[in-house]
């Protein structure tokens, strides 16, 4: 019998980089339609998010050591011959010195070759496989995490086509990948879901027919740069190949599961409790530490992009590729490809730059009031000195007492004594305080974003607000009260879990009680004893 196997990798919420708003969506929803419209089984697709729960008693948080790990794991024990293997990534990618690579969460972009997954790495893994049905699709957002003039893409054109794994880009390498509020989506990830949903895309070729078609469309009716998907193939018998358990072209009507584990009205998958023991103890047997890292720092800025005028990979790739989308002669553009017209930056990417320098601004101006107010007495000092040689004139010898002629140049020493004796008192004790402003800022920052997150119903987004509030450092004048919140986010965890129970919805208590965290020991005691006896009534 022939498994489908689908990897979904979504990252919002990147430790150094700037965060995305919808990728983690963009792979929760996918495993949804590939389970309701595609036939996938819900024990066959893994879900890899900020806040996704332990698959098996394995994390899936996607840090490099979890994917690689997994990677591993599926070309040793679960794909077998004849299977299918659908690899799905939503975040950043970057390229360095030629090379490509994609952004797991902790990936650092000034250390992008000892922190990034090399994508010759990954091609490596799935060429290593027992089976050669592949297929690779590339959300990859590259507009905020250019870190040089090279283009992603290139490079993962070749591999592809070397490799004889078929592979889908979001865009083309001069392009950009974009997100869409009103969609709630990558374009490129809602178009591909509007394709699957409509039963059109059994086949390589006509899921290319449909994305070429559809994502330039849904890029001019939400006024951003044209986004045209690039596909991959080495044969032509690969574009004809079923990809789905499904082949809507042979089928009247499919209805779909209902009771979907992926359904974005819960929280995160929760993979079936009374799934094959055998594939329990299978990943259990995974040595790569699945850890989560510790390591945090401010998001950066992105840098500027840099045009280079390199071939278009594309045209190489596949001979019948289409020409570049040119806009008709009048048709206004309100916003353009950064890279294509440097001087007409799309609105999100001006509104960023705007943000960016009023921000810098502030702070610039803040830490110039922190020197004045901390050195004013050295300021003040200095003044005082020059205006002291003026006084000797007025001193009086004690009476009976003649004045010495030798005594002349006296009075200057006075006026030089302030001057070796002020920057010792320069530092006032009031004065240190300051220091310690760009912390409690932050902090608040942290606590304020923390609080944000908070909704009633989902406990997903207390675990975030826990995540955030974590950050505050012992010793900061916040950090009690972070500890205070997380402890009210956590009861509210466990009530959410509870609830939950109550209406019998067992799997997803124990999706939400499993989000306890660990540094609260009284609590996830309670979450683990009610999870045990949640899994006893769901089988």
């Amino acid at each position: 019998m022939t498994n489908h196997w689908a990897i979904a990798v979504g990252i919002d919420h990147y430790q150094f980089l700037q965060p995305l708003d919808f990728a983690q969506r963009d792979a929760q929803e996918l495993c949804e339609c590939l389970v309701s419209e595609a036939g996938f089984l819900p024990d066959r697709c893994l879900l890899f998010t900020d806040t996704s729960p332990e698959v098996l008693g394995r994390s899936t948080y996607p840090s490099r050591g979890n994917l690689q790990g997994w990677f591993d794991y599926l070309k040793k024990e679960l794909v077998q011959p004849g299977d299918w293997l659908w690899v799905f990534f939503s975040g950043y990618g970057a390229c360095w010195q030629g090379q490509d690579y994609l952004m797991p969460i902790e990936s650092d972009p000034l250390n992008i070759p000892e922190t990034g997954i090399p994508v010759q790495s990954l091609f490596t893994s799935l060429k290593n496989l027992p089976t050669d049905r592949v297929l690779v699709l590339l959300d990859v957002n590259r507009s905020q995490a250019a870190v040089s003039g090279e283009k992603f893409g290139l490079q993962t054109a070749e591999l592809a086509n070397e490799s004889r794994i078929a592979t889908v880009l979001s865009s083309k390498p001069e392009q950009f990948s974009h997100e869409s509020p009103s969609l709630t989506h990558g374009l490129f990830t809602a178009a591909l879901l509007e394709g699957l949903r409509s039963h059109q895309c059994s086949t390589l070729a006509s899921l290319e027919d449909f994305l070429k078609d559809r994502l330039p469309e849904l890029c001019n009716h939400h006024d951003l740069p044209t986004q045209e998907p690039m596909l991959v193939v080495n044969s032509p018998d690969q574009l004809y190949q079923v990809t789905t358990p499904v082949d809507w072209a042979e089928m009247e009507a499919w209805n779909g599961v209902e009771n979907n584990p992926f359904d974005l009205e819960g929280d995160f998958f929760v993979p079936p409790i009374d799934a094959d023991p055998a594939l329990a103890q299978e990943v259990d047997s995974i040595d790569e530490p699945l850890t989560r890292p510790v390591a945090y720092r401010d998001p950066m800025p992105p840098s500027p992009v840099i045009d280079l005028e390199l071939e278009d990979p594309d045209d190489r790739m596949n001979p019948a590729a289409e020409p570049p989308f040119e806009p008709s002669p009048g048709v206004p553009i309100p916003k353009t490809d950064l890279r294509s017209v440097p001087a007409e930056a799309d609105v999100p990417d001006r509104m960023f730059w705007e943000r960016l320098l009023f921000g810098g601004g502030a702070i610039l101006l803040i830490l110039l009031l922190g020197v004045l107010f901390r050195n004013w007495q050295t300021f003040m000092g200095q003044q005082t000195a020059t205006k002291q040689p003026a006084k000797p004139a007025q001193i009086t010898t004690p009476a009976g007492q003649s004045p010495k002629p030798a005594a002349s140049p006296k009075p200057t020493a006075p006026a030089q004594k302030p001057v070796a004796v002020a920057p010792q008192s320069a530092q006032p004790p009031e004065a240190k305080p300051t220091a310690k402003l760009p912390q409690s800022q932050a902090s608040q920052a942290l606590l304020s974003e923390a609080r944000s997150f908070i909704k009633p119903t989902l406990a997903s987004d207390a675990n975030k607000a826990i995540e955030r509030a974590q950050r505050i450092p012992p010793g900061d004048p916040l950090y009690d009260q972070a500890q205070q919140d997380i402890d009210r986010w956590t009861q509210n965890i466990l009530e959410i879990a509870r609830k939950r129970a109550a209406e019998r919805s067992y799997r997803q208590a124990i999706a939400a009680a499993q989000l306890v965290p660990k540094e609260r020991p009284q609590a996830y005691a309670e979450a683990q004893k009610a999870i045990a006896e949640w899994q006893k009534r769901v089988r």
